[in-house]
């Protein structure tokens, strides 16, 4: 993925969100941020401040934990991304966490998340994913809102309410070295119980295929959309990601 490096001089002007429960990581984050230059930074311990204060102020980056207490950092996100809080559904949010559980990855993946800081992290690394979220244009709210959804992935059957949402990921391909591809689809439908064929392999990519249907957009950036009409069911595939 290209960065836009035109909006560095526009640091100063940035309003930066950082979660963490824990005070050290807060204050090394806090640290290297102002070293880039930005210079309004909000501090909150756990997800159900932090929507307290966005009730209040406006950001234009969220860097989250996974786990704290109370409300959890894939909570807040899901919050975020359903329009459950004041923020902007697009908000840019970058997920710090030492976990490399396939659940977390999926999930957050599933939330578009702009990306991804492995705890211990260096000021490199840090940078370079700040600069990657931080260049992304604004993106739209997905086309139908997340819900929380029961799968049974042997059988490949979604069971949700008037929508859902439901993320799959290949689970020979956890990212664990750069370069490494994990590929997470979400599918959201507007008829609940829709039966989905087998997984189908392109370019590396798992895409997750009702039916009948064939992939009609190639990947651009970091998604690729698949959108189509099934028994005049609407319904919108969207997903992939690279860890570079």
């Amino acid at each position: 993925m290209s960065i836009d490096f035109s909006f560095l001089d526009t640091f100063e002007q940035k309003r930066i969100l950082i979660v963490d429960d824990d005070r050290f990581i807060r204050g090394v984050l806090d640290k290297l941020l102002r070293m880039i230059g930005f210079e309004s930074i909000t501090h909150a311990e756990d997800g159900d401040l932090a929507l307290e204060i966005m009730d209040e102020h406006a950001f234009d980056l969220m860097i989250t934990d996974v786990q704290m207490p109370k409300v959890n950092g894939l909570e807040l996100l899901k919050r975020v991304r359903c329009g459950e809080s004041a923020a902007s559904q697009s908000l840019n949010t970058i997920v710090v966490t030492a976990l490399e559980e396939e659940y977390v990855l999926a999930t957050a993946m599933s939330l578009d998340v702009n990306g991804f800081i492995q705890k211990p992290f260096t000021a490199p690394t840090l940078i370079k994913r700040l600069l990657v979220a931080m260049s992304e244009s604004s993106r739209e709210a997905p086309g139908f809102p997340y819900a929380e959804v029961k799968t049974d992935f042997s059988g490949l059957t979604l069971q949700g309410e008037t929508t859902a949402a439901v993320s799959m990921h290949d689970a020979q391909r956890i990212p664990r070295e750069r370069g490494d591809r994990f590929t997470v689809v979400s599918l959201f439908q507007l008829r609940p119980d829709m039966q989905l064929a087998e997984d189908i392999k392109t370019k590396n990519q798992t895409v997750l295929m009702p039916a009948g249907f064939t992939l009609t957009q190639t990947r651009i950036h970091r998604m690729w959309e698949l959108e189509g009409n099934l028994e005049k069911t609407s319904f919108k595939v969207v997903g992939g990601w690279t860890l570079d």
